[in-house]
């Protein structure tokens, strides 16, 4: 694929300087095992694992084809008052390797979205507790929590 202005121009791309990116183009095309390829040939090493989302590596057929597979099973239910039976499962086994207190799983979409819902678990608990007034919280400075309002420090307006 050739890649002009015009067809770079649509997508902005997060925590990227979009116009030198668009100048020099870094177009990833294929993943396999620990390395990526881009648009002109060259292989590069994803020493971060597409941002943690792919730890076992990129092009892995037998993990392909258990997505297929499930995919044709089931391919999504959204978790509001529906469940398959494989999420109960994988609640369990999580239970089973954390500490006995922690005990009950929610499963989200991103890193973004558990820091969010953390956040607003928290300042539920302190509300049902009757201390609404508890809603310090302290993080690393200039660290990555995620794009979320909340996870995103740039963003949190609340005392630090």
């Amino acid at each position: 694929m050739q890649f002009t202005s015009n067809s770079l121009e649509h997508h902005w791309m997060p925590f990227t300087a979009n116009k030198a990116f668009k100048k020099e183009p870094r177009i990833i095309v294929e993943g396999q095992g620990l390395y990526f390829t881009d648009h002109h040939g060259n292989k590069i090493i994803d020493g971060s694992s597409a941002l943690f989302c792919c730890p076992l590596g990129h092009g892995r057929r037998e993990i392909a084809e258990a997505v297929y597979h499930q995919l044709l099973e089931n391919d999504y239910v959204a978790p509001f008052g529906c469940a398959t039976p494989g999420t109960f499962e994988l609640a369990e086994k999580v239970a089973r390797i954390t500490p006995d207190s922690i005990n009950h799983i929610f499963f989200v979409n991103s890193g973004s979205e558990s820091i969010d819902t953390a956040l607003k678990m928290v300042m539920a608990y302190h509300r049902a507790n009757g201390e609404a007034q508890r809603t310090r919280f302290v993080s690393r400075e200039r660290a990555y929590h995620g794009v979320n309002i909340g996870g995103h420090e740039s963003e949190w307006h609340g005392e630090k």
